[in-house]
């Protein structure tokens, strides 16, 4: 619609800006009430965005501040998605199934980076890109009903429901709580030393690495000059290497040392990431594409498994909230990455976003030894 890199990165940091101001009232909210049903809700939120862009594209009055109001929705909406989605997972398995679960929940979420592009392509030519996001909204409708069929077998603590937030009931005493959830929240985090690692060793590479995939369709346009077919297969190729990432991971059952590989992963991804910016063949940055989506997708995992198991379960929604916000720091990362891009470059700025991970990397590893211990 713009031909601006910048433009992408206002988009991406609309969506980013509501997780960043909120999400830790999200995770306060996930360890009050019921995260199956606070899923379902946002998902079903989800939908109707969705469907909103769809009919503008079709009826052909989608303009440039209709994909920023839907990321600011979005991003609200991933206050309380993003960390119900995580501090789920260890409801649903026991703790030596943790990493196996997570590595899963990874694949699945890495195989839709394989399937979409090829299903998007072929829908585009077919339906076109209204036809495509009624696509979306459709699948958002199939998770709504994928999410009914979970029983958790944790009890989580449940003192609100969506009902009587919606209606305002106990409303005093709801916000009473969350503010005191939250002091509890960061009292936990700034006392354990750990978790503070943990926390930074997610910060830098979700916010400066991660916002490559953002501008993948400047390589694939500028770059290597393949149009929107290269464009799907740069996306796919990444999405194959952090697919394979996460069954192997998934296969290593309860490893042991986790702490080490985290720092490993860390140092690929980083490295990778910089090869790929200076590299001119297409064919050439397919191979290193795999290894970035590689690092990137078994570095997250090996991350979020530590904090899981070190996170008591009644703290798993506080805690998980302030990891999302690297997520968020993430889209949001993608405005000044996306000036930068077209200030000097769009490889230099992928590749120095790269060359700083392996910098921060090394620098943790050597200021906390214990990291590399963990198992």
């Amino acid at each position: 619609m713009t031909r601006s890199e910048l433009a992408i990165g206002i988009v991406s940091f609309a969506f980013g800006l509501p997780m960043f101001l909120f999400s830790v009232f999200g995770g306060a909210i996930v360890d009050r009430m019921a995260k199956r049903n606070l899923l379902i809700s946002t998902q079903a939120f989800q939908a109707f965005i969705a469907f909103c862009i769809a009919t503008l594209i079709a009826t052909e009055k989608i303009e440039f501040w209709h994909l920023v109001a839907a990321a600011v929705c979005g991003g609200f909406i991933f206050v309380v998605n993003g960390p119900a989605r995580q501090a789920i997972i260890p409801e649903l398995v026991n703790k030596e199934q943790l990493l196996n679960a997570i590595a899963l929940n990874s694949s699945g979420m890495n195989l839709t980076r394989v399937a979409g592009p090829a299903l998007a392509g072929a829908l585009l030519s077919i339906i076109g890109i209204g036809g495509a996001y009624y696509v979306v909204a459709g699948f958002y409708a199939a998770a709504v009903a994928a999410l009914c069929m979970i029983s958790p077998s944790g009890t989580p603590e449940k003192r609100f429901t969506l009902r009587e937030v919606a209606h305002g009931v106990r409303g005093g005493a709801f916000v009473q709580a969350i503010l005191a959830d939250l002091a509890e929240g960061f009292r936990y985090i700034r006392q354990s030393p750990l978790i503070l690692s943990l926390l930074a060793m997610a910060l830098i590479p979700l916010t400066f690495g991660l916002p490559y995939m953002m501008l993948l369709p400047v390589f694939a346009d500028e770059v290597f000059h393949v149009g929107e077919l290269g464009f799907g297969i740069l996306m796919a190729v990444g999405g194959v290497g952090a697919l394979a990432a996460s069954l192997s991971i998934a296969s290593l059952g309860d490893f042991k040392r986790k702490g080490l590989l985290l720092i490993l992963l860390a140092l690929v991804f980083g490295l990778a990431l910089a090869l790929f910016s200076m590299c001119n063949s297409f064919v050439l940055s397919l191979a290193i594409l795999a290894i970035v989506g590689a690092g990137g997708a078994g570095y997250m995992a090996i991350n979020t498994t530590l904090l899981q198991s070190n996170v008591p379960m009644r703290l798993m929604g506080r805690v998980m909230s302030v990891y999302m916000l690297t997520f968020a720091l993430m889209p949001m990362g993608a405005l000044p990455v996306g000036a930068l891009a077209e200030a000097i470059g769009t490889p230099v700025a992928v590749g120095a976003g790269g060359v700083l991970i392996v910098l921060f990397t090394l620098a943790v590893a050597m200021a906390r030894p214990s990291l590399r211990r963990l198992e």
